[in-house]
């Protein structure tokens, strides 16, 4: 758009609809009837699909226009289809109607007063009145109601019945129900029409409606609720006729099935009769004197008079037949349709049509969209060619049939030859249908394609990432941009980038010639295109184009002479001057960028500084932060903007300096990096002198005056610190030199009090160098490191942004860069092995160390399989239990997490004991050190790997996983307990690691490769959903937060409208006091007062905050509004004093504090500062037109790129596991997920509740199942013949406990509980389980002799042998029950033992494992007890009491399988049933089905409650966490815990329970505990900005396109996500896109509506004299 061409006109808004075929037909330029494309001499053919009145081909002229290729815009054709086809996009819609449809009356088969109710209410929707939509429900007439609701009754009671169609005469039967439903729709139409009427008088809407978001998700609902209740009615309300059902089969045919004999009979008895659809048409036609050679003859409609069609199964309908029905029921119902397919009024008052579902012609896009495309020699055939002429050609073939068919009616022939015929007919129908889907949708074409992909069709082309809206519209590629790798570059100015000089004589820029200018630009036209600052071309008053490339000196100088002389003669015409496109030069402004542009700070504007001899660009170090940047091959754009405005906007708005704070936090993202900060440590030491030489070659190396370094014309210098006997200036007077020639010299210099990186101890014992002290501008003590002039909050670098601005902190940065270079490179700086060698006596007390560490391992082993601590190694006991807990995940993380902490102490201790106390090189001699503690590169954690250990190696927070063998590498043992074989590396890299440690650190850095590549496209996607949906979310003029179409969202920005980047210092009281004077001179209040109004909110803040401070001592809830926030009554803009309940109590607790501070200040006073402190309150609000629903999106899309992957948080034993990182964000943002993975509350413990009763209730509240109190259980399969002398297959199933007293204790659970459990829930599951197994086996063994069986079959069938192998692995791993069939071996005899002294799968922590545990390491003790155990269960068997026998037969008669049962009522230790099933059944593998039962059968459980942990205190709060949400039980337990105070993390429960506003706040506490797990800060304005979006309608919506779905913004929609579907419900609204949204302008090339877009710039018009 060349802007300086302004035009009268502009696009305001954009409708949809469906073009008709009429519409068409008149738009087309040319009917396509021939298939075939060129001839053979490569002509296109006319009538073909490269018709030249499509457009110009092949250098031939278009025939509509007359123009060449380059010119003609393109013109449609169209092709004629034989028979009406489906619009397969609005398929679904089509098929909705026709089944809700009577096909005897023509009307829905919903009562008609129902349906003019819908009609009414979507009637006041369309003009945004919702709450007149529910109240119409409330208008009754009389006895009406109880009429309708005797006939609803009545349905129900009879719908197949005769008698259906009589409502109950339930009261007198004189009342009409005629008359009465004629009353109550003129008393809703009069209703509606008057609530209409007084909406528009009022101003609430308008005639052409309104439409906001609220009102379009009521209206979803209503129009599902209408086609919900439309559907369910089996037979027509009207006329009380059963129509037949219909069925589809894909997107192409329709099938109506015939109805039941009972239907039948009612319709006979009322006697409806259904028109014939076809023939009716036939006759109109007739009538209409048509042709009717499309439909085909009824001699041979065989079948097709409605009444003879077949009394079961389906026909095949013809869409002829349906679009009739649709078209007849659509003219009787045209009342309601007009308000389901507006959402708008329907001014235009246009019939609604059923024409729209179907297609009688195909539009042929213009041929420059269906160009041929070029490889090498060959040509092939666009794709929509390919598709479009398969529709030509099926076309052609049902004329022929048709033709054929005319023929065979003339000539008599026989009825098979004529079904013949007509069969390839009604086939053809069905392939015109097909391929007109796959014209339209690719994935709606049936019959396979060989494999292949299916060539793309209309909707392809239109979806996607490679669609037309994302590739060619949303973004597109664009003229005047290079690209080009990165390098350093540390002596240009940071705002600066290096142009090397073949992108400078490329890049132009059009400047109009004036006489200011006329004498560069005329040297530029001389210099010609190739010489540097030279000119391409000239562009004339009428637009026209000289190119100066190949011309001749004299020529482009007889150019250049020309440049102020008009062109043309009639010069009153021209007041346009002539352009010179002139070369890219020094101080132009260009838009640098780096993908991912993630940020703000990827995109900014930069000073071009043209660098002949160059070959890349040069970017400097500071900058690298705000990109992302490296330069080990980054490549980035440059964009040179070509017009006032943008330059105007690069120059002031998106450059370098005003980028120095990132909105995410406000904290800066641009400073000194590496190099430049060891350099300033060893520069402001306080051992570093210069002499005057030095001095000044140090600071004029920096600042040079004639450059514009300076702010004054000469360099001012600081007398030396050393007179004698040579004058000698220290570092920190360089530094305080540098300052005082960079801040402006108006201003007082800046104090500053603020600590750096490097502790004092490091320097001697007494040094003060940790304090940072500037005093009037001068460095007065302290060493300047990364904390001072990196990126880092509160800085000298970002205190000087504070007071003096942004253009002198960027110049202090690129100053202190150049500095710290030039002294770099003076002094050298390395780092060689002497900086990572210990001393000997370091290195003792490393080898000192990690001797104890030998045995770490096995401590921590027998920890966790609570084995004594002296166990040894190889015990046997301990491999048992380790090899049981290494094949657990559970329990393997538990023992992963207590070794780690083991030896990561170790480790830490190592650390501590040898750096810096046993290096060689003491800091600040030793670089290593210097880099570390200064923050210039590297951490401790490198230091530590280098010179001490590499530590514990993780993957996923895990340590080395193990084999099946149970090695982690080959050269271990199995079971090792040693740390080492857990990936425990106890090398170091200066004396190398042994090849097994390489390995373990190898994949740890594998993974990190990994997770990298994963999480850049998870990240990537989230961001992307929440920048769709932000994109237009800004602040208004008014303070408030409101979406593009003016939806409010917020009434102040973040609660207090103050900008994320200026409020850094607002609270550092201390800062702006002793920087007082500085923020005077800043913000000149004499100047503003009386634009201001300084008394009113500043009275009303004060008398609010006296009754706040009255009441602070009383809980919130029952605090009185006596006083509404001042934010909320005075706008912060114009009144001084209205500022933020929180920033009031900060600065007046501030002042009262340090009252006497002030009294001993002459020139400010209390009163003074609290005014300047509301002034810059003032001057912190957020501009209105800022975007900060894109600034909130990149501020959690960005960080979000810096989280590590791993889902879940395995918080070790006895705490709760959390999902974290970006699928917790993906669970809370993009699927707003209503069932998440790890749903939690967490409870605060009352003050008078001591942790024995926590942990007491703790355990009542967990929920305990059958497999915790078990020890083992027995399986004994026996075949023999049962009670009745049949064979059966039984199964004795011997269930052992553990002590009563031990289960008691731990779980509070009674025997009489167990027994209950054991013989109700866990014998019904148990059968159930039973019954289903048997059920798979009986599908599985269906196979009959010589039929193949697959792979799968083969396996369960013919390999007994191998199940019972799986069986015995199955009890391997399993840990606790053992297998016994008929008579185990010794090898089941051995895992029996394994598994009977495993300790139990969560008993890990409980005292009975080591117990019973004891008592069991001797094999002969373990044979004993069992044998004495089974003696006693023989014994109680024999005498059995008679509770027990009544009980036995009890359960005997209550299940289907079992024959004995009994249970040790004395001690509760043993269970044990019987089970019976026929012998004809497969085996079954019943310990598995045991087992898994038993994890199933609860004892106790609060509903939805799993696991409740007590986790040890954070910041002294105490509280339970349970995994799973259960409100309202909780509320009960207000003895032990603060009801009032319960949280939770699942937010959809806390919606339903707590509101609206909870789930808000959730949503943000959510967020933000995600990000603070990875240190990460991001602004809770950004956070409070996302909640108040998802909760905007009051219920919690998610940021993907179910969530937008409400949005009034179409494009937005249709630029997001499946871009055909949002278009056809736009097209079926007929809906309006009022181009508000940003997606809607950028697709429609339009300037954004934000930021500087938010206002327009009005010239006055010179009046004409």
């Amino acid at each position: 758009m060349d802007i300086s061409k302004p035009v009268g006109s502009e696009i305001t808004s954009v409708d949809f609809s469906v073009l008709s075929s009429k519409d068409i037909r008149s738009l087309s330029a040319k009917q396509i009837t021939n298939p075939t494309v060129l001839d053979n001499l490569g002509h296109p053919i006319s009538g073909g699909l490269y018709d030249l009145a499509l457009g110009a081909f092949l250098r031939n002229l278009c025939s509509t226009c007359g123009l060449d290729e380059k010119f003609c815009p393109g013109h449609l054709g169209h092709i004629e289809l034989p028979v009406p086809c489906y619009n397969p996009l609005f398929f679904n819609q089509l098929y909705i109607y026709l089944r809700s449809s009577c096909l005897y009356c023509h009307h829905f088969r919903l009562k008609n007063v129902e349906i003019h109710k819908y009609a009414m209410k979507l009637k006041l929707l369309q003009y945004g009145l919702i709450d007149e939509a529910y109240q119409l429900d409330e208008i009754t007439v009389g006895d009406l109601q109880e009429f309708i609701e005797d006939f609803d009754e009545a349905e129900e009671d009879n719908e197949m019945e005769d008698a259906s169609d009589e409502p109950k005469k339930s009261k007198d039967s004189k009342i009409d129900p005629a008359k009465l439903i004629r009353e109550l729709k003129n008393k809703r139409t009069e209703f509606v029409n008057v609530c209409i009427a007084k909406a528009m008088s009022t101003g609430k809407t308008t005639e052409r409606g309104t439409f906001t978001a609220t009102v379009s998700d009521e209206r979803k609902k209503l129009i599902h609720d209408f086609h919900k209740r439309l559907l369910s009615r089996p037979k027509c309300d009207n006329c009380g006729m059963f129509s037949p059902k219909f069925r589809k089969d894909g997107f192409t045919k329709i099938f109506e099935t015939a109805l039941t004999d009972k239907q039948l009979t009612n319709n006979r008895v009322k006697g409806f009769i259904r028109q014939d659809m076809i023939k009716k048409q036939q006759q109109t036609k007739k009538l209409n004197g048509e042709d009717e050679s499309t439909t085909e003859e009824p001699d041979f409609n065989v079948g097709r008079n409605p009444d003879s069609r077949p009394k079961s199964g389906s026909t095949y309908i013809l869409s002829t037949e349906i679009r009739n029905i649709l078209n007849a029921v659509f003219r009787t119902e045209q009342q309601v349709l007009q308000y389901v397919f507006h959402a708008k009024p329907n001014l235009s008052k246009k019939f609604v049509s059923s024409n729209m579902f179907f297609m009688d012609v195909v539009v042929v896009p213009p041929t420059r969209f269906r160009l041929p495309s070029k490889l090498g020699e060959e040509i092939h055939e666009n794709s929509q060619n390919q598709l479009l002429s398969k529709i030509l050609t099926t076309s052609l073939l049902i004329r022929d049939l048709n033709d054929e068919m005319s023929k065979l009616e003339k000539d008599k022939v026989s009825v098979e030859d004529r079904r013949i015929i007509f069969s390839r007919l009604m086939n053809a129908f069905v392939t015109i249908q097909n391929d007109v889907n796959g014209f339209i949708d690719s994935t709606k074409v049936q019959g396979n394609n060989g494999g292949k992909l299916p060539t793309p069709g209309v909707k392809q082309a239109l979806e996607k990432k490679e669609g037309l809206f994302r590739k060619h519209m949303m973004g597109k590629r664009v003229n005047y941009a290079a690209r080009s790798v990165i390098s350093p570059d540390p002596n240009i100015e940071t705002n600066e980038i290096g142009v090397p000089p073949v992108f400078a004589t490329k890049l132009t820029y059009p400047e109009p010639v004036t006489a200011y200018n006329i004498a560069e630009l005329r040297q530029a036209v001389i210099n010609g295109p190739d010489k540097w600052p030279g000119a391409l071309q000239i562009q004339n008053e009428d637009g026209s184009l000289v190119s100066l490339i190949g011309m001749s000196l004299e020529q482009r100088k007889a150019l250049a002479n020309q440049l102020m002389t008009p062109s043309s003669q009639n010069t009153s015409t021209h007041t346009i001057n002539k352009k010179v496109y002139r070369h890219i030069k020094n101080r132009d402004i260009v838009i640098m960028n780096r993908q991912p542009t993630l940020h703000k700070a990827s995109m900014m504007g930069h000073k071009v500084r043209v660098l002949p001899g160059e070959k890349t660009l040069r970017l400097h170090y500071a900058n690298t932060g705000a990109y992302n940047a490296d330069f080990d091959g980054d490549e980035m754009n440059m964009h040179f903007p070509q017009n006032e405005n943008a330059r105007a906007e690069a120059f002031n708005l998106a450059n370098t300096d005003s980028q120095y704070l990132t909105p995410t936090s406000g904290s800066p993202v641009r400073g000194l990096i590496q190099d430049h900060i060891s350099a300033g440590v060893w520069l402001t030491n306080k051992d570093s002198f210069f002499t005057r030489e030095q001095y000044q070659q140090y600071v004029y190396g920096c600042i040079r005056p004639e450059d514009g370094h300076s702010t004054r014309p000469k360099i001012v210098t600081v007398p030396p610190a050393i007179m004698k006997p040579v004058p000698l200036w220290t570092g920190k007077q360089i530094i305080t030199t540098v300052l005082l020639n960079v801040t402006p010299a108006d201003m007082p210099g800046i104090n500053l009090t603020s600590s750096n990186k490097i502790k004092n101890e490091y320097w001697s014992e007494h040094s003060e160098e940790n304090t940072v002290l500037f005093k009037d501008g001068a460095l007065l003590c302290g060493i300047l490191d990364k904390s001072q002039y990196g990126s880092t909050k509160y800085g000298i670098v970002h205190s000087l942004h504070e007071v003096y601005g942004p253009s002198v902190a960027a110049k202090t940065l690129s100053v202190l860069g150049r500095l710290f270079t030039n002294y770099i490179t003076a002094t050298a700086f390395t780092c060689g092995m002497d900086d990572l060698r210990l001393t000997a006596e370091g290195n003792k007390w490393r080898s000192d160390i990690l001797k104890t560490s030998v045995d770490t391992g096995r401590e921590a082993a027998a920890e966790v399989t609570n084995l004594p601590a002296d166990t040894a190694a190889n015990d046997p006991e301990l491999l048992k239990r380790l090899e049981e807990i290494l094949r657990d995940d559970n329990k393997s993380g538990i023992l992963d997490a207590v070794t780690s902490s083991k030896v990561n102490a170790i480790a830490s201790k190592v650390v501590s004991k040898c750096v810096p106390g046993g290096t060689m090189k003491k800091f600040p001699e030793n670089s290593m050190q210097s880099m570390a503690l200064s923050g210039a590169k590297g951490s401790n954690v490198n230091v530590s790997q280098i010179m001490c250990l590499l530590g514990q190696q993780a993957l996923e927070g895990r340590r080395v996983p193990v084999m099946v063998s149970g090695k982690t590498l080959p050269s271990f043992k199995p079971y090792e307990t040693d740390a080492r074989a857990g990936g425990y590396v106890k090398g170091r890299f200066y004396s190398g690691i042994r090849p097994q440690e390489y390995y373990f650190h190898c994949m740890a850095g594998r993974e990190g490769l990994i997770d990298t590549a994963v999480k850049t496209s998870r990240s990537g996607y989230l961001q992307r959903c929440l920048t769709k949906q932000l994109e237009g979310v800004h602040v208004s003029y008014d303070n408030s937060v409101r979406d593009a179409d003016g939806t409010l969202i917020q009434f102040l920005y973040g609660g207090d409208a103050i900008d994320v980047t200026k409020e850094s210092h607002m609270t550092k009281f201390n800062f702006c006091v002793d920087n007082y004077d500085a923020f005077l001179k800043k913000y000149d209040p004499a100047a503003l007062v009386e634009h201001l109004d300084v008394e009113t909110a500043l009275k009303y803040s004060k008398k609010s905050l006296k009754n706040r401070r009255k009441h602070e001592s009383e809980p919130h809830y029952s605090q009185s509004s006596k006083y509404d926030p001042v934010l909320a009554k005075y706008n912060p803009a114009k009144y001084l004093g209205s500022v933020s309940e929180n920033f009031q109590d900060k600065l007046e607790g501030f002042l009262d504090d340090n009252a006497k501070l002030f009294k001993s200040k002459a020139n400010i006073s209390e009163k003074k500062f609290r005014a300047l402190m509301q002034l810059k309150y003032m001057r912190s609000l957020i501009n209105p037109g800022e975007a900060v629903g894109i600034i909130a999106s990149q501020s959690v899309g960005e960080p979000s790129t810096q989280m590590t992957l791993n889902t879940f948080h395995f918080a070790g034993h006895g705490a709760a596991n959390v999902t974290l990182g970006i699928p917790r964000m993906r669970e809370i943002i993009m699927t707003a997920s209503a069932a998440i993975k790890t749903p939690q509350m967490t409870l605060p413990i009352l003050k008078d509740v001591s942790d024995e009763n926590a942990d007491t209730f703790c355990k009542s509240i967990s929920k305990v199942v059958l497999s915790e109190v078990i020890d083992k259980v027995t399986v004994t399969e026996t075949s023999g013949s049962s009670a009745g002398n049949t064979n059966a297959r039984a199964y004795a199933i011997n269930m052992k406990f553990f002590d009563f007293s031990e289960y008691s204790e731990e779980y509070d659970v009674s025997k009489e509980e167990l027994q209950e459990v054991v013989a109700g829930n866990f014998l019904h599951a148990l059968e159930t389980a039973i019954v289903k197994e048997i059920r798979k086996q009986k599908k599985t063994v269906l196979s009959d002799v010589g039929v193949a069986v697959p792979k799968v079959q083969e396996y369960v069938e013919s390999s007994k042998k191998l199940e019972e192998d799986n069986d015995e692995q199955e009890a391997h791993k399993k840990t606790k029950q053992a297998v016994s069939y008929d008579d185990p071996d010794e090898d089941e005899i051995e895992t029996m033992r394994q598994a009977e002294k495993s300790s139990d799968e969560e008993d890990l922590d409980s005292d009975m494992d080591s117990s019973s545990s004891d008592s069991e390491s001797d094999s002969e003790d373990v044979e004993d007890i069992e044998n004495e155990l089974s003696k006693a269960i023989d014994e109680a068997n024999k005498n059995m009491t008679k509770t027990q026998r009544d009980r036995q037969s009890a359960i005997i008669s209550n299940h289907r399988f079992i024959t004995k049962y009994n249970f040790d009522d004395e001690e509760g230790k043993w269970c044990e049933f019987r089970l019976e099933l026929a012998a004809e059944t497969e085996k079954l593998l019943m310990v598995n089905i045991v087992e898994d039962i038993c994890r199933k059968s609860v004892i106790r459980q609060i509903a939805h409650i799993d696991r409740c942990v007590h986790p040890e205190p954070e910041n002294g709060k105490r509280v339970l966490v349970t995994e799973g949400v259960n409100f309202q039980a909780m509320w009960e337990q207000e003895d032990f815990i603060d009801v009032d105070g319960i949280t939770s993390n699942d937010i959809a429960s806390v919606l339903k329970t707590y509101g609206v506003e909870a789930a808000r706040n959730t949503i943000v506490y959510e967020i933000n505990n995600v990000f603070s797990r990875y240190a990460i800060s991001v602004s809770y304005r950004h956070l409070d900005l996302i909640a108040d979006m998802m909760t905007r309608q009051g219920s919690y919506l998610a940021f993907n396109r179910q969530g937008m779905e409400t949005s009034t913004s179409s494009l937005m929609k249709m630029s997001y996500e499946t871009t055909c579907q949002f278009l056809m419900k736009a097209v079926l609204d007929n809906e309006r896109e009022e181009l508000q949204s940003p997606s809607a302008r950028i697709v429609l090339g339009k300037l954004n509506g934000g930021g500087t877009g938010s206002f327009d710039v009005l010239a006055k018009v010179p009046a004409r004299a």
